[in-house]
């Protein structure tokens, strides 16, 4: 008896349709990962510039009471309402000779994903401007 497994030469080295689909949503998936990856950087950025605007707006006023009205107002009027799903927020910390606010944003997975995805992301931002004395 011989015990030696013979194989069909036909199909030595070649690739069968099995293998390519499993490559092929392979594929897809990492493709839809790395998609996910950059949007919500993209995100993050964008909720980055606005903590900065919002921040130097506040730094600008002459307390705390309307530099929270500054920062809400910068931040209510930048895009980044057209990327949340609940309207982003800021709070403000006003410390000695610095302003910190915080912008506070839930974004939704499938639209970073560009796929239907179940929940969500929140993406908050600090950013600290100095207080412009100068400016009053």
């Amino acid at each position: 008896m011989n015990s030696r497994v013979s194989t069909d030469s036909r199909d030595a080295g070649v690739v069968t349709a099995v293998e390519m689909m499993y490559l092929l949503v392979f594929l897809l998936v990492a493709l839809v990962f790395f998609a996910f990856l950059g949007r919500l950087h993209a995100a993050g950025v964008q909720v980055s510039n606005t903590a900065q605007s919002a921040a130097r707006a506040a730094s600008l006023t002459a307390d705390s009471t309307t530099g929270a009205q500054a920062a809400q107002q910068a931040v209510d009027d930048s895009t980044l309402s057209s990327r949340c799903t609940t309207p982003p927020t800021a709070s403000l910390s006003w410390q000695g000779g610095a302003v910190t606010v915080t912008v506070t944003c839930q974004i939704a997975n499938a639209g970073l994903t560009g796929i239907w995805t179940p929940g969500r992301r929140t993406v908050a931002v600090r950013d600290t401007q100095p207080i412009d004395r100068y400016k009053r």
